[in-house]
């Protein structure tokens, strides 16, 4: 995937992230008032997506691995299976970041605006 298309899968997922995220805090807002939910399971859906990548991802690490960098305990063919099924994970955090990146900018989003009312700061330049 090119990288202006990696961009503009990113950009609408975030519009469509943060659409629904606006939709279900309107829903909130006027039928639990008192029950703010919303905010606290989109922070854990985020927490619970990076902890869920970094252990798919074995760490922060993002070199495909060999053979060679496992156990020579093992047998060469348990060494082939593990490092298949590394990079094979590898690939699946690499793919679910492509969930977390727009999440974590809507819950950043969010909590910008709960600490610093930056919709009504910018509502008022123009309004």
């Amino acid at each position: 995937m090119k990288a202006w298309q990696r961009f503009l899968l990113l950009l609408g997922l975030f519009a469509g992230f943060e659409a629904v995220y606006q939709l279900l805090l309107y829903f909130e807002r006027t039928y639990f008032p008192e029950r703010p939910v919303c905010i606290l399971v989109l922070g854990a859906a985020v927490g619970a997506l990076l902890i869920t990548i970094i252990i798919l991802n074995r760490g922060f690490d993002g070199r495909p691995v060999t053979t060679d960098t496992l156990d020579f305990t093992l047998s060469y063919e348990e060494r082939v299976k593990l490092a298949d099924k590394i990079n094979k994970n590898k690939k699946t955090a690499k793919k679910l970041m492509n969930v977390f990146i727009p999440l974590a900018f809507v819950f950043s989003l969010d909590l910008l605006d709960l600490y610093f009312d930056i919709f009504d700061r910018i509502k008022g330049l123009f309004g």
